[in-house]
C-alpha cells in the first residue's frame, strides 16, 4: 500500500472502500474526496470535521516531494485533482477563507482561473480577502 493510501485511510475511515478500490490512483481518490466534501457542506449541520480532514490531507499531500511520475506526484495530483476544482462549488469556494492562507489562495490563481474568468477570479479574490480578515484561527493549507 502506498503512503498516500495509508494517510488517506487514517484521515477518511468512512471512505475505506473508495480508497482501497481506486484504480485511478491519487487522482481518482481526489474525485471521491471532493464529492464527499461537497456532500459534507450539504449536510445539516455542515460536517466541519470531515471538511477539516480534507484540507489537512491536502496539506500533507502538497508537502510531499514532487516526482516525475504523474501517478506518484502527490503535490501535482492535489493541485489538479482538488485545488483546481474548488471553484466548481460556490459553497466550498465561499468557505475557503477558513481553510486557506492568503499565500495559498493567491498561489492557486492559475488553478482557479481554469474554471473562472479574470473578472470572476477578481471578485472571488476580493471576497476571500474581506472574509479572511475576520478569521483568527490559523489556516490549514
Amino acid at each position: 500500500m502506498d503512503e498516500w493510501q495509508s494517510q488517506a485511510l487514517q484521515a477518511f475511515p468512512e471512505l475505506q472502500d473508495q480508497i482501497n478500490r481506486t484504480q485511478d490512483g491519487i487522482h481518482g481518490l481526489w474525485a471521491d474526496i471532493f464529492s464527499s466534501m461537497v456532500a459534507a457542506y450539504r449536510a445539516t449541520p455542515v460536517n466541519d470535521g470531515f471538511i477539516r480532514r480534507v484540507y489537512e490531507y491536502a496539506a500533507w499531500c502538497v508537502r510531499q516531494s514532487q516526482t516525475t511520475d504523474a501517478e506518484t506526484d502527490l503535490p501535482s495530483a492535489t493541485a489538479v485533482g482538488f485545488l483546481e476544482n474548488l471553484p466548481l462549488d460556490q459553497q466550498v469556494f465561499g468557505d475557503l477563507h477558513r481553510w486557506l492562507s492568503v499565500e495559498t489562495f493567491e498561489g492557486c490563481k492559475t488553478l482557479f482561473r481554469y474554471h473562472l474568468s479574470e473578472e470572476e477570479y477578481s471578485k472571488l479574490h476580493s471576497d476571500f480577502i474581506r472574509k479572511k480578515k475576520g478569521v483568527t484561527e490559523p489556516s490549514v493549507l
